[in-house]
């Protein structure tokens, strides 16, 4: 197998396969192309079978990108090697084992909306005003905690806030309403199979008998749970190689431990340490900033990224007088990066939170320049779309009440809120599932008149289709549900737009087009319980992509990482914004900002300018905004400081042209129609 085309580094990751391996990948540094190399190494060289090896990533479109080139790189045996994200793994585990930890072979799995409906149902049984309190912060605390393997716990008086308290008050009855629907959530498909290996050795030892290898991207992303489940995995042999970078590890927020790749020899002793710090995307002016920043944090494993791509253009360092200024100057200049011949596929504006897009997008609509923000509403989040889905849940798993009140009335067939509210009391006070009771709602007293045949004739419908998914044609089954139920219909009647109403129709018709592809590709095990396993898997793990050519790009920071741009405008460079005073009440946490900041400045290869604001507006309130500590981090030699806010202009004409451009607009709002 020829190895040539790496370097040194490169080579030892891919060679090293026996025992603990940690390979430290700075950003750019090729990471994916030593993970597909060292799978081919190991199927070639070393013999080893493909179904004996384990590699798990973060999103499916990563697993799926790297199973086509490994497959390029070794042939199509690589197609065996267990390639998938650590959720996808669990849920495979589960779907073996489930009723070994209690819960049914067709176990559901709670999507987003699911688990609030719970939390805030839990949070009422509490009494608890869910109106006071957030329920999705609420999800949050649990789902971290669950991820650090512990229970949500109240924190002593003077540290936290209500939110522990009410997330500890309510989270043994979430468990409790996930169980007795025969569902988990996302979290669970990593606790669960860890509780399983500990608690059944022979089941532990059919998966480490099968895995001889495990191989692990993105790194420094695991938390408590997924470090737990892979030491388990691992096995005597600790044939276990991991690749990440601790300088981007930017995800706290959602239980990323970073502890546990600067803790690595601690977790599997006797290892080895692979450093690749060739850079082979960015300029060493973009490098050098990027180190300079990223040195200042205490707990870091200690490299430092270099390229041969040597000088490159000077960085921008533009000062604003305030937000709308600065959208104005980024979007002239933008238009004039577009006009010198750069694609606006190479160019990305990037922000710590989203509230910064809405001035730049005035901006570029101003410049007459397309762009897409990354980050909108999401696909499955649409109400019509949501329907067929709880649809679709409610067939596969009768027990699903969340999904059964959702579509019990839609579209709309008679059945009221007063009914549904005496049918749900009559099942809680009596211990009933929901389904048994909306089968047996003649037996529920006090309903109005006419509405247990209605409940009836809902039964009926999905026991009809219950009968009918289970024989397959999934997507056809599904086209004939929705033509007896005359949902386009209902979907057209819900808005006055006839615009609006085709949007809705057509949602609906990617949905079942979905299902038909997956029908497709699973063949004969098709079955509407897994797709709704994939589509958890699948709408919980991704990361939002740009999808639209001659578009400029507008993220995020946390989205735009393992992305990169020719040209990069990095927004919003103040105190209290990048680095972010804390989130959400979340205490702030300098060293994750720092390699935000870090993560932020990588993604460009040629160009990048850092802009800020002197002044923002928050709430009616124009407040004066200090510079961000990692501006002064930056070599002198490597920054060009341009200032809009003093009475020095900038040198080059045309940003003079789009600052006075700026104020002309300003006097044109003033001046009377």
């Amino acid at each position: 197998m020829d190895l040539s085309g790496l370097n040194a580094p490169q080579r030892e990751a891919v060679m090293t396969t026996e025992g603990p391996l940690l390979v430290l990948a700075g950003a750019g540094s090729g990471k994916t192309r030593v993970i597909i190399h060292r799978l081919a190494w190991l199927m070639q060289k070393k013999k080893v079978p493909a179904r004996s090896i384990l590699a798990v990533t973060f999103t499916n479109k990563a697993a799926s990108e790297m199973r086509e080139r490994a497959v390029q790189l070794a042939g199509p045996q690589a197609k065996k090697v267990s390639l998938q994200t650590f959720h996808a793994f669990g849920a495979d585990v589960m779907r073996e084992h489930a009723t070994k930890l209690g819960f049914p072979k067709k176990f559901a799995i709670a999507d987003m909306g699911d688990q609030i409906s719970i939390i805030k149902r839990a949070m009422r049984e509490r009494n608890v005003d869910d109106r006071e309190f957030d329920s999705r912060k609420v999800l949050s605390i649990i789902s971290r905690a669950k991820n650090s393997r512990t229970e949500p716990q109240p924190k002593p008086e003077g540290q936290g806030d209500d939110y522990d308290l009410v997330a500890h008050l309510v989270y043994p009855l979430y468990q409790l309403a996930l169980k007795a629907q025969g569902a988990v959530d996302f979290d669970d498909l990593l606790l669960l199979p860890a509780r399983l290996f500990e608690k059944r050795p022979d089941v532990k030892k059919e998966y480490t008998d099968r895995f001889q290898y495990l191989m692990v991207d993105e790194y420094q992303d695991t938390n408590t749970a997924q470090l737990e489940l892979l030491v388990h995995l691992a096995g005597d042999k600790k044939n276990v190689c991991v690749v990440g970078d601790d300088d981007q590890c930017i995800y706290s927020w959602r239980g990323a431990e970073v502890k546990n790749i600067l803790d690595f020899e601690k977790h599997f002793p006797g290892g080895k340490e692979v450093r690749l710090e060739q850079n082979y995307r960015s300029s060493s002016v973009i490098l050098d900033a990027a180190n300079a920043v990223i040195a200042k944090n205490p707990e870091r494993k200690d490299k430092k990224m270099w390229t041969d791509q040597l000088g490159g253009a000077v960085i921008q360092s533009v000062a604003c007088p305030d937000e709308n200024e600065e959208a104005r100057w980024v979007a002239f200049n933008v238009r004039k990066a577009m006009g010198n011949g750069l694609s606006a596929d190479d160019i990305a504006i990037l922000y710590r939170t989203n509230g910064q897009a809405r001035p730049i997008e005035e901006a570029l609509r101003e410049q007459g320049v397309f762009y897409e923000v990354i980050g909108g509403q999401e696909f499955f989040d649409k109400r019509e779309v949501k329907d067929v889905i709880a649809y679709f849940k409610a067939i596969a798993n009768p027990l699903d009440q969340m999904s059964l009140l959702r579509i019990v009335n839609v579209p709309a067939r008679g059945i009221g809120d007063v009914t549904l509210e005496r049918l749900s009391t009559f099942a809680q006070e009596n211990d009933k599932p929901l389904w048994d009771v909306l089968k047996a709602a003649a037996d529920v007293p006090d309903l109005p008149r006419g509405a247990a045949e209605k409940v009836g004739e809902f039964c009926d419908l999905m026991e009809r289709y219950r009968a009918e998914f289970a024989k397959g044609h999934l997507g056809h089954t599904t086209r004939k549900l929705l033509e007896e139920i005359d949902f386009a219909a209902a979907a057209r009647a819900s808005t006055n737009s006839p615009t609006a109403a085709a949007r809705k129709v057509q949602a609906v018709e990617e949905l079942i087009r979905s299902l038909e592809t997956f029908e497709t590709k699973e063949g004969a095990r098709a079955r509407l319980m897994n797709y709704l396993h994939r589509l958890s898997l699948d709408t919980r793990e991704e990361e939002e992509e740009p999808d639209r050519k001659g578009s400029v790009t507008l993220m995020t920071l946390h989205s735009a990482k393992g992305l990169e741009w020719k040209h990069v405008f990095l927004i919003g460079l103040e105190e209290d914004l990048l680095p972010h005073s804390g989130m959400q009440g979340e205490p702030p946490n300098p060293e994750e900002e720092r390699r935000l900041a870090y993560v932020g400045i990588t993604r460009a290869r040629e160009r990048l300018v850092l802009t800020r604001a002197a002044n923002r507006v928050k709430r009616g309130k124009v407040l004066p905004r200090t510079p961000s500590r990692f501006l002064s981090d930056l070599p002198e030699a490597l920054v060009e400081v341009i200032d809009l806010v003093g009475d020095t202009m900038p040198i080059v004409p045309e940003q003079k042209v789009a600052f006075f451009a700026g104020l002309k607009e300003k006097f044109k709002a003033q001046k009377p129609p």
